[in-house]
């Protein structure tokens, strides 16, 4: 999910949204455990980019992955769509808890807890270190007691397991247990990843946005979810005006504005 910078800094920070959980929850991956702030700084990247690109992924996330509700009690009590989050804290090192990519770490957690409460579902911090309680120390008070009482910590062993029982294998990309390989791979193309990418085109050739057929293949995957007929009773199909409406130049100019998509992006591939 890099958009607003270089594509050859993608596997210094990966994130990306992807399908949905088993009740219809937007998946949102990252690597957590190889952001490697060195390597970003030689691609041009300075931490405050990768932090602005940071809250740009979240808007895009909340504006086109969790605009629609889906029927679980917490998201329909709430009137809020929340998000399955997966935090991925492969090849994190003791020495990382006090470099500047932890620090990056803290402070995504803290504006998520200021600017977007109550917006995950679930959060799972997969394949931790047995070191990881040390962390936990340093990220724990930046989280609410609701959102702590989210969080599962998962070893490698215990990630696919604990995955699988609320994300259908189908939907859970293949090095986290699951069955999932999109083609070109889960991290840059799954069908939210296209679609984001169909909108910083947009934004950056001045033209509408064309996601017809995107959104309507995010309608078939969501559909596809294990929910029961009853469940799905009283749910609005995603609507491509909404999406449509969304890209309009208000909010075309809103991302100008704060400066989160750059004439530099560009793909070296």
């Amino acid at each position: 999910m890099v958009l607003i910078v270089r594509l050859d800094a993608f596997r210094h920070y990966t994130q990306f949204l992807h399908k949905h959980d088993k009740l219809g929850h937007p998946l949102y991956f990252e690597k957590i455990g190889f952001i490697n702030i060195r390597r970003l700084k030689k691609c041009g990247v300075s931490q405050e980019t990768l932090f602005n690109h940071y809250l740009f992924a979240m808007e895009f996330t909340l504006k086109y992955a969790a605009h629609r509700i889906c029927s679980c009690k917490a998201c329909f009590a709430s009137h809020t769509q929340k998000m399955c989050i997966v935090l991925d804290a492969r090849g994190m090192g003791v020495r990382d808890v006090g470099g500047e990519a932890f620090e990056f770490i803290r402070r995504c957690t803290g504006v998520m807890q200021r600017h977007y409460p109550q917006r995950s579902f679930r959060i799972f911090i997969v394949n931790v270190p047995s070191w990881f309680g040390i962390a936990w120390k340093g990220l724990k008070p930046l989280m609410n007691e609701a959102t702590r009482a989210k969080t599962r910590i998962l070893t490698e062993n215990e990630t696919a397991g604990a995955l699988l029982k609320v994300i259908d294998a189908q939907n859970l990309p293949v090095e986290y247990g699951g069955t999932c390989a999109c083609a070109g791979g889960c991290e840059k193309n799954s069908t939210y990843q296209k679609l984001q990418r169909a909108l910083v085109d947009s934004v950056r050739e001045c033209k509408p946005l064309e996601c017809e057929d995107l959104v309507r293949t995010i309608s078939l995957e969501r559909s596809g979810c294990s929910l029961t007929s009853s469940e799905e009773e009283g749910t609005d199909s995603p609507s491509i005006g909404s999406i449509k409406r969304e890209a309009s130049s208000t909010v075309l100019d809103q991302l100008f504005r704060v400066g989160l998509v750059r004439s530099r992006w560009r793909s070296t591939s």
